[in-house]
């Protein structure tokens, strides 16, 4: 090496060029020699000054390429997230359109970095078994369900998978977990606690029917969370001096049954709660109510949609960006018991005018003008 640490002119022999045939002697023949100067530069020679050149560069592109990452590169990694639901109903699709709009804000874009496996029942409670199963086979990265069925069958088919819910009631009351804190096992969601805006509801239909008097509610006799939800809503009709009719049932044969008997009165309304039994017969209430002429209040605008006259519930496409948060939180690495049950943070008021029409209920103007929503 010491050729190269003298300031004067250095020379080297190169074999340029394929070497030719062996001479007699046995030697090599090489092409012309080249003689090569290395001039030097403040006591360095140039070719020292060149690979530093060289090494800036590379470091920069090295910069640059982790800058492109960071700031604006999309991530090679691509996001699965699995939707079940239990049909197609209002609710479901407004809740979905709000996630995927709420996961959008976040960045996943749907075929770039994230793939959306959606298992819709289509009103079928025996597909949404296979349907689970289908999409933990797919090793997707997290569950989405909505509604408590749902859930419950996402939770049987998988302890592995975080499941992220949107729930219209209290998801402990119903045995999807106990802490909504820190939720155990592989679930947590957002949840609009509908027994704790019973209150809200029934002062709602209070203003809605300034004579109102009595409330009938139907409720499933063997279902407890619709008996804790009834002691509630007592408590909260007497503070508005309100009378309550219970009609417990245990079939849709003994609902229609209640509802053909039932003897309406001026001042009248039904005042529906969150029960699976009521709900699923759903439309044998809203026909009966408009046959008797009575006003109904329920939980959930998608009731409204089939004929309820009012509901003052969750907002769902709110609900639906509120677990897109969850569902980033859990794509990024934390277990479901660091992601707290969130609220639903926005409840609307939803008024069908088809129903007040068919049944020959005014609605005061300054009441219609509060409404969120209506149905003309």
């Amino acid at each position: 090496m010491a050729i190269f640490d003298s300031p004067s002119s250095a020379v080297c022999c190169l074999p340029l060029g394929t070497p030719a045939s062996a001479t007699g002697n046995g030697g090599t023949k090489f092409q012309k020699v080249q003689k090569l100067h290395f001039h030097s530069l403040g006591g360095k020679p140039r070719f020292m000054i060149i690979k530093a050149i060289t090494v800036f560069f590379a470091l920069a592109s090295l910069s640059w390429t982790s800058s492109s990452i960071l700031y604006g590169a999309a991530p090679s990694r691509v996001f699965q997230i699995g939707i079940l639901i239990p049909e197609s109903a209002p609710g479901e699709t407004q809740t979905v359109k709000g996630l995927r709009d709420g996961l959008r804000e976040q960045g996943y874009i749907e075929g770039e970095n994230l793939s959306v496996e959606l298992r819709d029942a289509k009103g079928d409670r025996s597909a949404l078994q296979p349907a689970a199963a289908e999409l933990v086979n797919k090793k997707v990265n997290v569950i989405f369900t909505t509604g408590t069925r749902a859930t419950e069958v996402a939770k049987a088919a998988t302890k592995e998978i975080p499941i992220v819910f949107r729930h219209p009631a209290d998801p402990v009351a119903v045995g999807l977990l106990k802490n909504m804190k820190r939720p155990e096992g592989n679930v947590t969601g957002v949840a609009a606690f509908s027994s704790d805006t019973g209150q809200k509801r029934l002062e709602v239909l209070k203003a809605l029917v300034p004579k109102l008097r009595r409330l009938h509610i139907f409720y499933d006799a063997n279902n407890k969370f619709s008996a804790d939800n009834l002691a509630a809503i007592r408590k909260g009709a007497a503070k508005l001096q309100l009378e309550v009719v219970e009609h417990p049932v245990k079939t849709s044969d003994e609902l229609q049954n209640s509802l053909d008997n039932l003897q309406a009165r001026d001042g009248d309304a039904i005042f529906m709660i969150p029960d699976a039994l009521i709900e699923s017969n759903a439309s044998i209430i809203f026909d009966g109510a408009k046959k008797l002429k009575l006003t109904t209040m329920c939980d959930q605008e998608n009731w409204v949609a089939k004929g309820c006259l009012a509901a003052y519930g969750p907002n769902y496409a709110q609900m639906g960006r509120q677990a897109a948060l969850l569902v980033d939180k859990l794509f990024k690495g934390a277990k479901p018991k660091d992601v707290p049950v969130q609220w639903a943070a926005k409840f609307d008021l939803v008024i069908n005018l088809r129903t007040a029409n068919i049944i020959g209920f005014s609605i005061a103007p300054e009441t219609l003008a509060k409404a969120d929503r209506v149905i003309r």
